[in-house]
């Protein structure tokens, strides 16, 4: 389960893969998510609520409308009753949710809970413990220590952390505290699975039960032996979602300090126009691109970088960079540097103009080095970070899962 049933940033991409190798290994997964345009086919969409605006809480919406959408938010009566008819249909063994479903509610899980299933649940960012989800305070800059970790929501408030905007941040902080209060995401059959050891730590830390966190790192498909790094030519990729706390603001500051390395951004997002307008002549915008065209500018690239000013859980970006055997120059901060250190990469500090330019124009200028840096890379990934590991692990755990909370089936 989850909001959508699409390839949407690592999220998508890691449930989807996930789904189809345990299909692969003869599980039957049954998607149960909100209506979507872009969602993959499916026979369950019949059972697919729709979908709402929870980004703003519809701007264009009256104080009725609005005062129904919170109410959803906290308890979605219409997917509850859904998800209620397709257990009845199905009868599954176990519930997966990747992350907290805004589209949904955790209501959904209440029905699960009364037919004594294990519930896991995959958190790829901080919603269990920040009403923003990403630990951004004001949503400009990392939440140092959490301040709304222990359940108390003001903070979000006091900081505007939803798009610097009161009413916004108001229904953020309130949807938590409600979530937080009735133990939404952690009743005693729920398990919380953290893809990064600073996730595991940051969960811990604000005082979720250990004996039911777990973690499991995501994993990508290794693929073919990747080609060389180009000897001359190529350039710097940046691929991912066109927002702030991804730190593009430092990649284009480090971009005017190297005129001569072209830089190419692949992704769509919120700030697309202003980075587009911000942007120096290095820097060319390819927009959105499938998985196979993402491929052929990993081939072209030297280096893929990853300047995030947020605490980025376990990016799928940098697994597939090191899986197609490219450096990857990440920021120190959240889940990256257990990925990439300096015999696989190069990592700077968030934020570092200098800092990131250097490490760009090295490897830019030493070929020899981002080859080696690339393989070990290479070599990491096939040892820790594949699909078939991440899968072997999660069969571990949803067999502990289903033994201790008195399931039958391991599926």
């Amino acid at each position: 389960m989850a909001n959508w049933w699409y390839r949407r940033g690592g999220l998508g991409a890691m449930m989807l893969d996930e789904a189809a190798e345990l299909e692969r290994r003869g599980h039957e997964v049954v998607p149960f998510v909100a209506n979507h345009p872009n969602n993959l086919h499916t026979p369950w969409s019949r059972y697919f609520p729709e979908s709402f605006n929870t980004a703003d809480l519809g701007a264009g919406m009256s104080i009725i409308e609005k005062s129904r959408a919170m109410a959803r938010l906290i308890h979605n009566r219409a997917a509850t009753d859904l998800f209620t008819a397709l257990l009845d249909e199905v009868r599954p063994d176990l519930v997966h949710l990747h992350n907290a479903v805004r589209q949904l509610s955790p209501a959904i899980l209440q029905p699960a809970s009364r037919r004594g299933l294990p519930v896991v649940i995959t958190q790829h960012d901080y919603a269990l413990i920040c009403p923003q989800g990403q630990l951004m305070k004001g949503g400009t800059r990392p939440c140092t220590p959490p301040n709304c970790s222990r359940g108390n929501p003001v903070p979000a408030l006091a900081y505007r952390c939803i798009r610097g905007r009161f009413v916004p941040s108001a229904v953020a902080a309130t949807e938590y505290a409600v979530h937080r209060l009735r133990q939404a995401y952690t009743g005693p059959d729920r398990w919380l699975l953290a893809p990064s050891h600073f996730a595991e730590r940051t969960l811990l830390a604000a005082g979720f039960p250990s004996p039911r966190i777990r973690h499991l790192p995501n994993g990508v498909e290794p693929g073919p032996n990747p080609t060389a790094v180009p000897r001359t030519g190529g350039h710097i990729l940046f691929a991912g979602r066109l927002v702030r706390e991804k730190g593009l603001g430092v990649l284009l500051a480090s971009a005017r300090l190297l005129p001569d390395i072209p830089i190419v951004v692949a992704g769509d997002g919120l700030l697309k126009d202003s980075l587009r307008t911000e942007a120096p002549d290095s820097v060319r915008f390819v927009g959105e691109q499938t998985q196979d065209e993402l491929r052929q500018l990993r081939a072209s690239a030297v280096a893929v970088v990853s300047p995030s000013v947020w605490f980025e859980n376990a990016p799928v970006t940098v697994l597939e960079a090191m899986r197609d055997g490219r450096p990857a120059i990440v920021t120190d901060i959240g889940g990256q540097p257990e990925l990439v250190d300096e015999g696989t990469g190069m990592v700077v500090a968030p934020g570092n103009v200098p800092e990131l330019a250097n490490a760009i124009s090295a490897l830019w200028q030493d070929r020899a080095l981002a080859e080696r840096l690339g393989q070990a890379a290479r070599a990491r990934l096939v040892s820790q970070y594949t699909l078939e590991q991440h899968t072997d692990a999660l069969e571990t755990i949803y067999g502990e899962a289903d033994v201790l909370t008195g399931g039958t089936n391991s599926a």
